[in-house]
């Protein structure tokens, strides 16, 4: 029978060729990256790999010789079970991937039989298929996104090529006769191709529309637009917008045609030159400009018309919207009359653009409304001017974001201190972003230390934050913040208030790496009106991943400048612990060799080789201590667990140490609590433990001394103490007891300070907790505790 790893022989016979290979395949399984379990033909497990004890979140002790089906009853019926049964009964070899409910992850399976059973190798995949669903779900809603707008859209490629139409595209195609597919009018049509060859009556816009696209794909232009009258067979014409805009983003050159219906716009401007040109017939002007009206309140976009003077005309209920004003407020009056301030010069300039120009001028212009833009189109004729207004606030918004994030990234990356990262954020975000920002981190989890960062538009906002997110805070901000924390979700707060400072609105994200939260970052606006939204989290939410990426490069900087000053530390300590027992070794040897010189072998030699065994047991224990420091700290300890029992365990403990204290003159005494059960352990390592913490308190305990080995039942776990009448420890030096060579640089030095850090080491291996307590003069107790087992002592 192979060994499971940790185990050894008992007997001490050698180890065969087969045996050898043997183990040396389970070590081999036990350090891949998959996951490995073994089944026989019943169906019960043989071997599982630690990987697979992680991702089954079972250990292999449960495991090993149950039953697949009842350990996993989810599985029957599953397609787990399905192949696992069609490998074994046809021998072939399966590979798929599956989702098992109760673990919530997803597995990549390869399972391989042999004459004995079934060897299956799995790993997780979760993230991969996260990933996958999450890029489906963009690409749905973007394909979503396109077919439900009316415009008719088509993608270029960088050859003038149709990559894809919308539904709009399609529909209107099929309305005009192009019912081929691909056809001259679908998906992998060459769009310039169809334009240079298009001629007839209907087609003098064709040579423009290829030009047009022709400098875009050449990087002469980022844009094209033309109106153009459509003819379609049924004898209807109407009219369109086309634009041809270069798709500003990385990757292949793509060009996006969009052709809009302009129809009813085209009526509207018609109809309203109409009733100017009109007004001597009033009856049936007034009924153009109602029926004009109408047409022109029921579009979506806002509208108003001008005359040669720049005075208001008409105006739809969108455009009152946008000006902020009642249409009878307007109409005959100039724009500067109105808007004295930016927005009414803006515009008039536009206008004026427009008429030098003699063509359409497209501009983004801020709203009267606060926090909106508009997309502003002036059309110029010998009449007047005619002007739409589109809200363009997401898209802005969008943009700014982008902007916002690429130079978040770049400051954030300046420093790889971690209070310099923190102080980069919120110094930046304030007051692109917000009125008042915060970065705030708890610290302690991986040594980083407890930040709180403000920044804010004023210094008087800015203190008063700080006194918001002050740990003993109650205010509403301060809640949102710990909500965050314990919720790693993004909360929204609005119509908070803090002394004289109203905040209309906040937001806090969590600063997630690696599914922990390391921290909060809060954006503040100070407006009385609400600011942030559902529509902001998304946007929050990824400028604080970037925030947290920059705090994590940090804490990984400087974790690995403490890693090098730990190694230097530890080759110092180690070669002087090691230079001193050499020169020992290295006198005695020139003193063996003088009294073998002289012919003298008996008694000083004798005592040279005794004395240099003894300071080559102590290098070997120093060797052995370093490397159980590393076995530990790895992470692999290789425990060999097995059921303890407690009385008998501290028993042993006290035969082995009780001769050494009665040497010093110290009494060493057992107490035990009422009915303890077993736990489960690696014997060996344990009274290794026990042999640290019992030598110390031997060491440090004066003659005359008391010395307790204890052990009570505490809520699932048996709690151990050793206790002493020594000194006790000074409580500055508390802190760093289990801290590697802690005593080698301490002027009190009693060994090479491995001990504790190793008996540390060991519990926390066995999914226990120590600690230290020691009052002032009162001497020292170490506690251990390890997880008891189930059922009767």
């Amino acid at each position: 029978m192979v060994s499971q790893p940790g185990q050894e022989r008992s007997t001490g016979e050698p180890v065969t060729i087969a045996e050898g290979e043997a183990i040396h395949a389970l070590d081999t399984l036990e350090r891949i990256s998959d996951a490995v379990f073994s089944l026989d033909r019943s169906w019960r497990f043989t071997y599982l790999n630690a990987h697979a004890e992680r991702l089954l979140r079972r250990p292999r002790s449960d495991l090993l010789d149950r039953e697949l089906w009842k350990e996993f009853p989810a599985s029957l019926g599953s397609l787990f079970e399905r192949e696992y049964r069609r490998a074994l009964a046809g021998q072939v070899n399966v590979m798929f991937e599956a989702f098992y409910p109760p673990l919530e992850t997803w597995f990549d399976v390869r399972a391989y039989p042999c004459p004995q059973g079934l060897t299956v190798f799995f790993r997780d995949i979760s993230a991969r298929k996260h990933a996958e669903q999450a890029q489906n779900e963009s690409e749905q809603f973007l394909r979503s996104t396109l077919d439900s707008l009316s415009t008719h859209i088509a993608i270029l490629d960088g050859r003038g090529a149709i990559l894809e139409v919308n539904a709009a595209w399609k529909r209107f195609a099929r309305e005009n006769g192009c019912t081929d597919e691909p056809g001259p009018c679908g998906v992998g049509a060459d769009y310039l191709g169809v334009t240079d060859a298009a001629k007839g009556e209907f087609s003098t816009e064709a040579p423009a529309v290829a030009a047009g696209i022709r400098d875009i794909l050449a990087g002469r232009s980022e844009q094209f637009l033309l109106e153009y009258p459509c003819h379609e067979p049924d004898g209807r014409h109407r009219w369109f917008l086309m634009r041809a805009t270069r798709f500003a983003a990385q990757g292949p050159l793509r060009v996006v045609v969009a052709h809009e219906d302009i129809t009813g716009r085209r009526e509207a401007v018609e109809a309203l030159w109409r009733l100017a040109r009109e007004e001597a017939a009033r009856e049936e002007a007034e009924a153009a400009r109602e029926r004009m009206n109408a047409v022109l309140e029921r579009i979506t976009d806002g509208f108003a018309a001008f005359d040669r003077e720049g005075r208001f005309t008409y105006l739809n209920r969108h455009a009152e919207a946008h000006f902020g004003r009642l249409r009878e407020a307007l109409l005959g009056r100039r724009l500067t009359e109105v808007f004295s301030g930016p927005q009414g010069l803006a515009m008039e300039v536009l206008l004026q653009r427009a008429t030098e120009a003699h063509v359409p001028v497209e501009e983004d212009q801020p709203s009267a409304m606060e926090d909106r833009w508009l997309r502003v189109v002036a059309y110029p004729s010998p009449e007047g001017f005619s002007v739409y207004f589109r809200d363009v606030t997401v898209q802005r918004r969008a943009e700014l974001w982008s902007r916002f994030l690429s130079e978040m990234g770049a400051a954030s990356t300046r420093s790889l201190d971690w209070g310099e990262v923190s102080r980069a954020v919120v110094k930046l975000t304030v007051p692109t972003l917000a009125d008042g920002c915060a970065l705030i981190t708890p610290g302690g989890a991986c040594g980083e230390e407890a930040i709180t960062e403000v920044a804010a538009v004023t210094t008087e906002l800015e203190d008063a934050l700080r006194a918001v997110f002050s740990p003993r805070s109650t205010d509403a901000l301060r809640r949102t913040v710990d909500q965050a924390l314990r919720g790693e979700s993004a909360v929204l707060l609005s119509g908070s208030s803090q002394g004289s400072h109203p905040v209309g609105s906040a937001v806090a994200v969590p600063l997630i790496i690696q599914d922990r939260p390391m921290g909060v970052l809060v954006l503040v606006s100070g407006r009385a009106g609400p600011r942030y939204g559902t529509e902001s989290v998304s946007l929050v939410r990824e400028l604080a991943r970037r925030a947290a990426l920059a705090l994590e490069n940090a804490r990984l900087y400087r974790t690995a400048r403490l890693a090098v000053t730990a190694r230097d530390e530890t080759l110092g300590i180690v070669s002087h612990d090691l230079r001193a027992p050499l020169n020992t070794i290295s006198l005695l040897c020139s003193g063996a060799e003088r009294h073998l010189a002289k012919g003298d072998v008996s008694h000083g030699a004798e005592e040279a080789l005794r004395k240099i065994r003894i300071v080559v047991g102590d290098m070997d224990r120093l060797i052995d201590d370093l490397l159980e420091v590393a076995r530990v700290e790895s992470g692999r300890p290789g425990l060999d667990l097995e059921p303890l029992d407690v009385p008998g365990l501290l028993v042993e403990v006290q035969g082995l140490n009780e001769l050494l204290a009665a040497e010093k003159g110290l009494r060493l005494e057992v107490l035990l609590g009422a009915d303890l059960p077993r736990v489960r352990a690696d014997r060996a390592r344990m009274l290794r433990v026990f042999q640290n913490l019992v030598g110390n308190a031997i060491k440090f305990t004066p003659p005359g001394g008391h010395i307790g080995l204890r052990a009570e039942r505490r809520e699932g776990h048996v709690c151990f103490c050793v206790v002493d009448t020594g000194p006790g420890i000074d409580e500055q030096a508390l802190p760093h007891v289990f801290d590697r060579f802690w005593q080698a640089v301490h002027a009190r030095k009693a060994g090479a300070g491995l001990g504790l850090a190793i008996a540390k080491g060991v519990v926390e291996a066995h999914s226990g907790r120590i600690w230290v307590e020691s009052p002032p003069g009162h001497g020292a107790a170490f506690f251990f505790t390890l997880p008891s087992l189930p059922g009767p002592h």
